[in-house]
């Protein structure tokens, strides 16, 4: 009994020490749903999780494309959909619809969303160069403009 009491004890440890090691150093490699290989390692990193059915996200793409194409060249921009009653070939359709070139993941196993603690869309994160967040927020603001100033131009607004 006390082995196994020890054990547990021992995984759920493990599991927060995990969890906490997980908030730095994270990047992102992968293909996006255009063909373009990513690796966000190295970059300072914006990311914006959401869904097809999300009616916030979907409020939020004119901004994220507009974000994406205004953005300085050295801020990474990416759009992850989280795959939750999804395809890509969904995704894909619904970006090409509305003509959105902004780069998109598909997190076909969620492990992009439960690396980031993303827990409900739309999530935006900011990552400095080294991987670790130094923005989180569910809404496009303010303070994430405030966030993204250095890589926007100055007459950059999110309306």
């Amino acid at each position: 009994m006390r082995y196994i009491t020890f054990s547990l004890l021992l995984g759920l440890c493990s599991q927060v020490l995990s969890a906490e090691s997980g908030v730095h150093e994270r990047s992102i490699q992968g293909t996006t749903l255009q063909g373009t290989p990513v690796n966000t390692q190295g970059k300072v990193t914006y990311l914006k999780f959401w869904a097809t059915w999300c009616r916030y996200c979907i409020e939020e793409m004119p901004h994220l494309e507009r974000l994406y194409n205004d953005r300085d060249p050295s801020l990474e921009v990416l759009s992850i959909n989280i795959g939750l009653n999804q395809s890509p070939q969904l995704v894909k359709r619904f970006l090409d619809k509305h003509d959105y070139q902004i780069a998109t993941l598909f997190d076909h196993d969620g492990s992009i969303t439960r690396n980031f603690n993303v827990i409900g869309t739309p999530t935006h994160i900011l990552l400095d160069e080294h991987g670790n967040e130094i923005y989180r927020s569910a809404l496009i603001d303010e303070s994430l403009q405030r966030a993204l100033s250095a890589y926007l131009p100055k007459e950059y607004s999110h309306d």
